[in-house]
């Protein structure tokens, strides 16, 4: 079995979502986008130890029941919006400090000294208040947009960012790393264009947000996870900066369970896989077209076949759109 990558960034939410709302016309993107996201709370990545001034090494994250993968909502009863805003708040108070800590929808509080380093007080804590990337915008309707297609997850724990506020922007493509089988490609570029939109969501399905601007294209209907087919299909993607393109792909294999990887498509266009290699980091969210409706978005790219990957059907994506 091929190994998959998981486009973390590759950029990249509605209430409840009836089956009704499949009969509505969507606009399909394929639109490449810078994503910024800040965090709801700090992430700890990671635990360390530290030196005190009289050299003793110790772990205060061990002595206080504090983990990787926890995220810190609050110190001494402010919101931690910040890195900088920890350390001064901490800095501010040597002696001790009180942390609210979220873990796996449990919340807890504890007491913690820092321990007297000779650059001041120190927790041995690494902490995550934001990440950036690129990714692709899935489609729009009435003033909202959908994107990716799967969570942005932090890079060390693994868990889903949980997120305070983001936004989206334009972006510059500047070069393509192309994918061969055993090492996917990715896009790569800066996020220095306009204000798009901002994120209110970021879930298991993908990215969701309002639109800042009104969407170009024509709608098009979402299909039911019963009307998608192995067969011909494509794709719409932004993959070098001169707009959104068609290309041709072969939806493989569907398995509508619902897990994001609904469905194995391969990239069957010549021209893509000339500039690309196939499917690669920042094309996650690129909107799978049959027969003139939204059947779904890439998420995925298999490791050892640059060519393939996954996607997750529409329905499933858009069920809370």
């Amino acid at each position: 079995m091929n190994r998959i990558i998981k486009f973390t960034l590759a950029v990249i939410m509605f209430t409840a979502f009836s089956n009704t709302a499949l009969a509505l016309e969507v606009i399909p993107s394929g639109e490449c986008v810078g994503v910024k996201l800040y965090t709801d709370g700090l992430i700890v990545t990671d635990t360390s130890d530290v030196t005190t001034r009289d050299g003793t090494v110790m772990n205060i994250a061990k002595g206080y029941d504090i983990e990787k993968g926890d995220i810190i909502e609050k110190i001494n009863g402010l919101h931690a919006v910040s890195n900088e805003m920890f350390s001064r708040t901490l800095k501010n108070s040597p002696q001790s400090v009180t942390l609210t800590i979220s873990r796996r929808d449990k919340e807890f509080e504890t007491v913690v000294t820092p321990a007297d380093t000779q650059d001041g007080p120190k927790l041995g804590l690494w902490l995550r208040d934001s990440t950036a990337g690129l990714g692709t915008i899935t489609c729009c309707y009435n003033g909202r947009f959908a994107a990716l297609g799967h969570g942005i997850c932090d890079i060390d724990t693994g868990n889903i960012m949980p997120i305070g506020r983001g936004i989206i922007q334009g972006c510059s493509i500047t070069s393509i790393i192309k994918g061969v089988d055993g090492a996917p490609g990715a896009l790569t570029g800066s996020i220095n264009g306009a204000f798009l939109g901002t994120i209110s969501d970021n879930m298991g399905e993908g990215l969701f947000g309002s639109l800042a601007i009104s969407p170009e294209g024509a709608p098009m209907e979402v299909a039911k996870k019963t009307e998608v087919k192995c067969g011909p299909a494509s794709i719409l993607a932004d993959v070098d900066g001169n707009g959104v393109r068609e290309y041709s792909v072969e939806i493989k294999r569907i398995s509508p369970v619902g897990s994001g990887k609904d469905m194995v498509i391969r990239v069957t266009d010549n021209s893509l896989i000339e500039k690309t290699g196939g499917i690669v980091q920042g094309m996650s969210g690129a909107p799978i077209i049959q027969n003139n409706r939204l059947a779904g978005a890439v998420t995925h790219v298999f490791v050892n076949d640059a060519k393939s990957g996954y996607g997750i059907l529409a329905e499933h994506m858009l069920k809370n759109f």
